[in-house]
């Protein structure tokens, strides 16, 4: 594992965390593409205890925590290395119902681990970090944040099937990796929480302020030290290869039926029959090879990064109760954060964002592009093409109602 360490941090005051290039800060962007993605460890030493305070911090745990209501939809406690709902923890025999924050506490002050999953559902500056983060690493995201007393272990040892970093918001935890037995596994092959506890291979405390990547597979485990730590677990799940050939064969397996077709009766106990077998497999290979197409299958991964994250709707309901006061010189701006695409074919403009898809007829193409390109602030005045006043505001008006622009 490599380590990483800025010692001119020390005066630095907490800032915005919009890329990875801030996350990983000072390690730079091409050299953590090339050595360590998917490939080991890496460790950023900071004396900026304070780095991570517009994201989350000790009281902004408690203020969650404090917020969440009866149920506490999310949270999870960690019981001897098993994660429980909190509404399983405790129930009340006076009125039959959940006391679920007081069990949670009551867990907690116990030594057990409260986990509060996606909490970037819930928190704005998380939110807006995992859409900046996941729009530039054109992946899906989720982040959970972990609150472990003092002296106390979450989790035994184990790896993830995606990879994590791992941003200390409060106190220390001391880190142990051991060997990966599986180079990035899938989603199927989870970690066997049967075997031994493995020996360490290093050991490491990460600090308020520090960083952490780990690859996928890399066994890890840790315990908090003489204070309650807080740390953020971002989960990064990359589009795999894995996935691109198995959509795109997919697609094929509807549209050819001989993929479809059954192997020949009786061919498990005839010679003839399984040369005859080996002998399809071949020809389908070839088909395989034929019809897959490369600029296909990116063009449908690439539409797909677009709706992998959850939709970035702050303030749409107010943008919906001003759309009658829409004018040719009102300001507007695509949302900050928002993942999209734009395919122009023969037929159609399509827009993808949230999940879905936005047609537009061909001949407005370029008006099209001008409301998705670099401008931060534009108006229907703005939009080129030959569109008139009322077909530019028809445009811009269908866009804020789609959740795609914003008002100033």
């Amino acid at each position: 594992m490599a380590l990483l360490t800025d010692r001119g941090e020390a005066a630095r005051t907490a800032q915005p965390l919009p890329g990875l290039s801030q996350l990983i800060h000072p390690m730079d962007l091409a050299t953590f593409r090339r050595d360590y993605w998917e490939q080991r460890p890496l460790l950023v030493r900071r004396e900026a205890p304070s780095y991570y305070a517009d994201l989350l911090t000790l009281d902004d745990v408690d203020k969650v925590l404090s917020l969440a209501g009866v149920h506490l939809d999310g949270i999870r406690v960690v019981v001897n290395g098993k994660e429980t709902p909190v509404s399983q923890l405790a129930t009340s025999a006076r009125n039959g119902l959940t006391n679920a924050l007081e069990a949670l506490f009551e867990r907690y002050r116990s030594g057990s681990t409260i986990v509060l999953n996606s909490l970037d559902q819930r928190w704005e500056p998380l939110r807006r970090l995992a859409g900046s983060l996941g729009a530039e690493m054109s992946a899906r995201l989720q982040m959970n944040v972990y609150l472990t007393p003092a002296g106390a272990q979450g989790f035994a040892p184990h790896y993830d099937t995606h990879d994590v970093f791992v941003a200390q918001v409060h106190g220390t935890k001391h880190w142990r990796l051991a060997s990966q037995p599986h180079a990035l596994p899938l989603r199927g092959q989870p970690y066997d929480k049967s075997q031994p506890e493995p020996d360490p291979e290093q050991a490491f405390d990460l600090r308020s302020g520090d960083v952490l990547y780990l690859p996928r597979g890399t066994v890890h485990w840790a315990t908090a030290q003489d204070r309650a730590s807080v740390h953020i677990t971002i989960g990064v799940h990359p589009v795999l290869w894995s996935d691109v050939f198995t959509d795109a064969m997919r697609q094929l397996f509807t549209e050819e039926v001989r993929f479809r077709q059954g192997l020949p009766i009786g061919f498990a106990h005839d010679v003839h029959l399984r040369h005859q077998v080996e002998g399809t497999f071949v020809e389908l290979l070839d088909v395989l090879r034929t019809r897959l197409s490369p600029s296909a299958a990116v063009a449908e991964n690439v539409k797909r990064t677009a709706s992998i994250g959850s939709p970035t709707l702050r303030g749409h309901l107010t943008d919906l109760d001003r759309l009658a006061t829409l004018w040719i010189d009102t300001r507007v701006r695509r949302r900050p954060g928002l993942r999209w695409n734009l395919t122009v074919t023969d037929d159609a403009v399509e827009l993808d964002f949230h999940n879905k898809s936005v047609r537009f007829p061909v001949p407005v193409a370029d008006e099209v592009r001008h409301a998705t390109g670099t401008a931060d602030v534009f108006t229907a005045n703005d939009v080129p093409g030959d569109l008139d006043e009322p077909g530019r505001l028809v445009l811009i008006r269908t866009l804020l109602r789609e959740g795609f622009l914003t008002f100033v």
